[in-house]
This record gives structure tokens, sequence and C-alpha cells, in this order.
């Protein structure tokens, strides 16, 4: 009786899986997209291609193949030649060749929807001079309780030149809802646990999201970007992108007693754990958990604060923010607030990466400190601007704060492949402050941060406004 059940059990699950596998559309082999001719010598143990989603790809060496090996959905051409369909999810996907005279396999690793970097000594631009020398050199009087002294402004996290030698694979695009449900498909059940409103609605959201999804269907490459994603559920995402191909994901969870979100040293956070339909600790009533970083992995895991500013800047170290930034920003939308439009509709910047500036604001870590003082040692910010900001206030310097790591957004992941990056900073140039007094109440400062962290203690769902800067303010002038 076993035996016959256990059968049953088995004939039901493989229905089920073909089930699955037919929700994805087979593309017809012989309506070829694109052809990419490969040289033999060019292979080495690897090579990596740059594919899009769903593309319908023909792959010819200039040498005979003995045998493709591969799980997508393909067919030989002829003895030279693959065609194939790439994968419909995000992510690392390998062909194994092996040729006649060779016994041994090379891999063709297809990046899909990644770009493949590899830096060797770049010459990168980090930090942003919000003021600019001639400010800098303005004096301010500060009044405190003990009487008036000198302060001065200051570049929180100031330009330098820094040089960087490593393998990156980086999402082209933000994150997209339908790359969301496929992935996270296990932790969005129909079961809306959130007590809160907004938190309510949004949860709402992602039920009906997946309710109107089929599993394992096809993610269109120029998807609506998910805008309203928590640092808690952009970590899961990660970790269980990683686990779909074999890697150890980055980022461990433990419980904590801490109750205020917070940087604890080099790659440990406490952070809220808000996930797509309740708190993860709600049992607990802290809603806070302890996040580390895995250093033996090189799974996916959200940009550090330096490494997004790199990858936004795609090579320029010119410019105090993109040049006809609405030719690659989409901004002014009349969009709902929750609601994004598709990626990729405008131009990608100098490494190929699109809407790293507008249509949704991306979260970004801090390695091991925050140097923002009125971000209170939060671990994370938002980067970018979402499709709301005014684009004439947005430069490479544009932040928006996470307090409490509860904030809403998009986000896009890295792969440092190996573990190899490798980073050198140069010193920054210091300049010299002189002259120029102005008097200003430092005890109003304190009054206005204290009223500014009791509103945020109630209910912090908000996004702050990015900091504006000298640069964005001549531009309007313009």
């Amino acid at each position: 009786m076993n035996k016959i059940l256990f059968s049953l059990f088995a004939l039901c699950s493989l229905l089920c899986t073909a089930c699955s596998d037919d929700a994805q559309k087979k593309a017809d082999l012989s309506q070829i997209q694109r052809t990419i001719d490969i040289a033999r010598d060019s292979l080495g143990n690897e090579l990596w291609l740059e594919v899009e989603k769903n593309e319908v790809i023909k792959l010819c060496l200039d040498s005979k193949v003995r045998t493709w090996e591969t799980k997508l959905h393909s067919k030989t051409f002829n003895d030279s030649c693959l065609a194939f369909q790439v994968p419909t999810i995000i992510g690392v996907d390998t062909i194994k060749v092996y040729f006649p005279d060779d016994s041994s396999s090379h891999n063709i690793n297809l990046a899909v929807g990644m770009k493949y970097l590899n830096f060797k000594n770049e010459e990168v631009l980090l930090g942003f001079n919000q003021f600019t020398k001639e400010q800098l050199k303005m004096r301010i009087s500060c009044t405190t309780k003990k009487g008036s002294i000198p302060c001065g402004r200051k570049n929180e996290d100031p330009e330098r030149l820094a040089s960087v030698t490593g393998t990156y694979l980086v999402d082209k695009y933000p994150i997209t809802n339908c790359e969301i449900v496929q992935v996270m498909w296990d932790s969005l059940d129909t079961k809306n646990s959130m007590n809160n409103e907004e938190r309510k609605m949004i949860a709402e959201k992602w039920i009906n999201r997946k309710k109107n999804s089929i599993r394992n269907e096809n993610c269109v490459t120029n998807d609506t970007a998910a805008n309203s994603i928590t640092l808690f559920q952009a970590m899961k995402y990660a970790n269980a992108r990683s686990r779909q191909e074999n890697l150890k994901p980055v980022y461990i969870f433990s419980k904590t007693n801490e109750d205020n979100p917070q940087i604890l040293s080099k790659g440990k956070y406490v952070i809220r754990d808000y996930d797509f339909l309740k708190f993860e600790s709600e049992l607990e009533h802290n809603y806070t958990i302890i996040v580390s970083i895995d250093e033996s992995s090189d799974g996916y895991r959200l940009p550090y604060y330096n490494e997004w500013m790199v990858l936004a800047r795609g090579g320029d170290k010119k410019y105090k923010a993109t040049e006809d930034i609405l030719k690659y920003a989409r901004f002014n939308s009349k969009i709902n607030f929750y609601d994004s439009e598709p990626v990729g509709q405008l131009l990608p910047n100098g490494y190929g990466l699109y809407d790293m500036f507008g249509l949704v604001e991306e979260h970004v870590l801090f390695e091991s400190s925050n140097p923002f003082k009125w971000q209170f040692n939060s671990p994370s910010c938002f980067k970018g601007g979402d499709i709301k900001h005014n684009w004439m206030y947005t430069t490479y310097g544009s932040i928006g704060a996470n307090f409490f790591t509860v904030g809403l957004g998009g986000f896009r992941l890295i792969r440092n492949i190996g573990n190899n990056a490798k980073w050198s900073n140069d010193k920054v140039q210091k300049t010299e402050v002189k002259s120029n007094e102005k008097s200003y109440d430092f005890t109003t400062i304190g009054k206005e941060l204290d009223s500014l962290l009791n509103s945020l203690k109630k209910e912090p769902l908000k996004r702050i406004t990015p900091q504006t800067d000298t640069t964005a303010q001549k531009r309007k002038q313009k």
C-alpha cells in the first residue's frame, strides 16, 4: 500500500513539474534574434556573454563541435552552431562545449540581464563634494549654551580618486515586479498579517501580483520596476538568487534583542525585518534582526555605497551629474506612488547600466560606517532618486535617508565573482579654511533634529527627500 501511495505521489510530482515547465513559453528557434560568432581560441576555460531574457540566439564557433551540453531550450543547426532560448529569469546559465580533439569542456557563461565588468586597475571617482572650495572657506560662528564657537562646512564624503581591480556582474536594470514574484513565490502566501494600513495595502498588491501570475511564466525584459521593497526584502531576494545558482548566500540572519537599526561593525547590522506580508520576527515583537555578511560568499548582494557611486558614474570622473540627465533618467511621471514604469526605456550609462537615476530609488548598503552624521548610523540609504523627484536637484551626491531601515524603494544586485575585488584609495586633498564669519544658532539645529527623531519613532514609513547641493541649484538657475 505504501509503495502504491509513493508511486502516486511521484507521478503527481512529475505531472506538476510538467505543468510548471509548460508555463514557460517555448520560442520558435528558427526565429533567430541575434547571431554570435565565437573564435575557439577566445574560449579559454570560460567566456562570458551578455544576453537578454527570452532572447533567441544562435552561437556559431569557427571549429567543429563534438557536443553541446545545456539544459536550455535549444537545437543544433550544423556541426558548429547552436540555437537556444535565453532563460526568463535574471541570473547566470552555462553552456558547455566539447571539441572532437579535446576531452575537456569549455564554458560559455550567459549573463542574463546583467553586465560583465572586468576592472583592471580602473581609476574611479568616489565621494561627492556638496560644498565648493569657496563655500568651505566660509567660517560659521555657532551659538551653544557655552557661547559662540567657530564651526564650518564640511564635505562628509569628499571626492577622491581610487583604483579598483575585480570582476563584477551587475544587474543592467532595477529588479522588476515579475522577478520578485517568480523568485520569491513561496514567500508570497495569501495571508496578509500587516496591521498598518499602508503596509497592508502594499502587501495586498503583492498578493494580487501572485494571483495574476503563473509559476515560472516568462518575465519580459522591460517589465515594471519593483519599488515597494524594504531593505530586508531585498536581502532575502539576493539570498534566493544565490541559492538558485548554487551559490552560498551572502546574508546571514539571526535574532537580537537590540531595538534600534544600526551598523554594529564592518559587515554586521541591525535592521527592521519588514517582510512581504508580515514581520519575520513578529513572535518576538521587537521587529529587528541582525544581518551578518558571509565574507566567504561570492553570491548576489546589494552594492555598497562606494560601489554604487562608481557604477552610477559609469566611468565619469568630471561631472557632478550625468550630462543631459533626461536622456538617461525618467522623472516627473504622474504614475501612482507604489507603481512604476518599465525599466530600460532610456539610454544606458557608460557601463551599460540603465535607470541608475530616476524611475526608482535604489537600496544601497554601507559597508562599515555611514559617513553622513544626519543619518544616525543607519545601515543603508537610497540613491538615484525616484520617478517623483525633480531632475534639477539630482546629482551623484543626491541621497535619501532610510531611517529605521523601513523605507520602501527599488534595488539592483551585484556579484563580485570569486571575491577578487581590490580597492586602493588616494588621499583626499585638504582645503584650507579661512575668514568670513556668519552667526548660526546651533541650539536650533538640535531642537530640529530632536523633533525629526520623535516623529520618525512614531511610524517611520515615508522616504526623506534627498539633499540638494549647489550644483543642482546652479542647474536650476540656468
